[in-house]
C-alpha cells in the first residue's frame, strides 16, 4: 500500500496509528562542519526531543546544508512530528519560546554555537 500525502503533510511516529499530521518545521544553524555531522545525527535529535520533552521518534532531521560558502557552519531542518493530527496551540506555542528563549540543550563540544528558528505549518 503506498500512502501519499499533500506538500505540508508526513506520515506518524513509528508506532501510532497510520495517519498525516502536521508538523512543526524548524531551522536550525550550528557550527560544524557538514561531514562531522552526518554521524552525529542521531545524537542531536535525541538532545533536541529530550530538550523539548517529546520523545525520540518525534524529531526527524530532514536535511542538512552547507551555509553560504562556510565550511563549518551548517542549516539543519528537521520536523518536530506530533503524536496526534497536529500539537495543540500551547505546545505549539512553549516548543517555539523554547527555541527563542535558546533553551535547548545540546552539547556545545560536538555542535558548537547554535541559533534556532522555528515555522508553523
Amino acid at each position: 500500500m503506498m500512502v501519499t500525502f499533500s506538500e505540508l503533510l508526513i506520515n506518524t511516529p513509528p508506532a501510532s496509528p497510520c495517519g498525516c499530521v502536521w508538523p512543526l518545521q524548524v531551522k536550525i544553524h550550528i557550527s560544524i562542519a557538514i561531514y562531522k555531522f552526518f554521524p552525529l545525527v542521531f545524537k542531536l535529535a535525541e538532545e533536541i526531543a529530550a530538550s523539548l520533552l517529546l520523545s525520540r521518534n518525534q524529531v526527524r532531521i530532514v536535511g542538512a546544508n552547507a551555509t553560504n560558502h562556510q565550511l563549518e557552519k551548517i542549516t539543519v531542518l528537521l520536523n518536530l512530528v506530533p503524536q496526534g493530527v497536529k500539537f495543540d496551540d500551547t505546545t505549539t506555542f512553549l516548543i517555539y519560546k523554547k527555541f527563542w528563549h535558546k533553551e535547548i540543550l545540546t552539547d556545545a563540544s560536538l555542535f558548537g554555537t547554535r541559533n534556532f528558528g522555528t515555522k508553523k505549518i
